[in-house]
């Protein structure tokens, strides 16, 4: 509700003063007028204290959104839980690389990438995945789907709801595979005197 609010009071000042630039550029503020009215604030004491009451409270204002969003955007870093001593909070880099580390044991994945956000509804966790050409699909991602929120649960102890969406980005073929093991064996081998003109 306070980011929310946040939003739409800087969305509020940068349209007003977008609004104030534009007029100034087209030529819509009466210059004369305008330093007319800042004489007058100047000279009044009650218009002084009043803008500098205003400018004081915009200041403040601005320190407390810079906490509130600061602040949530921490806590959409970290998962955090309660233990008996306290409370422990576990960074969401840990959690994806907990899930990478997980997903290298399955010899159906290739290549895999993990990105997890906390949300108000739970954890949300975003793979991709490169998998082995004999894998079958739809039986494999159910099932890496219950193992990642199974084992998240289990090592975090979280009790809210865990999302794991699958995107298979490539299917890798065997002669693929070894098509790449061959050309980085070729790589390897050094050839003796290579350079040296007789």
């Amino acid at each position: 509700m306070r980011t929310t609010l946040s939003v739409i009071f800087y969305t509020i000042i940068l349209i007003f003063i977008g609004t104030l630039a534009l007029a100034f550029a087209s030529h819509l503020i009466d210059l004369n007028e305008i330093i007319i009215r800042l004489t007058y604030c100047f000279n009044d004491l009650r218009m002084r204290i009043v803008i500098g009451s205003s400018g004081l409270i915009f200041i403040l204002l601005g320190f407390g959104t810079a906490q509130v969003i600061s602040g949530k955007i921490q806590r959409e870093k970290t998962i955090a839980f309660s233990n008996p001593n306290g409370q422990v909070t576990v960074t969401l880099s840990a959690v994806e690389d907990l899930i990478k580390r997980l997903s290298f044991q399955l010899k159906e994945i290739k290549d895999a990438k993990a990105i997890v956000k906390a949300t108000k509804k739970g954890i949300d966790v975003r793979m991709r995945v490169v998998l082995r050409s004999e894998t079958n699909i739809p039986d494999f991602t159910a099932k890496l789907q219950d193992i990642i929120a199974s084992r998240i649960q289990e090592v975090f102890g979280i009790d809210e709801p865990i999302n794991v969406r699958i995107h298979v980005a490539k299917i890798v073929t065997t002669e693929e595979k070894n098509k790449k093991q061959n050309e980085k064996s070729q790589e390897d081998i050094q050839i003796p005197y290579h350079g040296i003109k007789i």
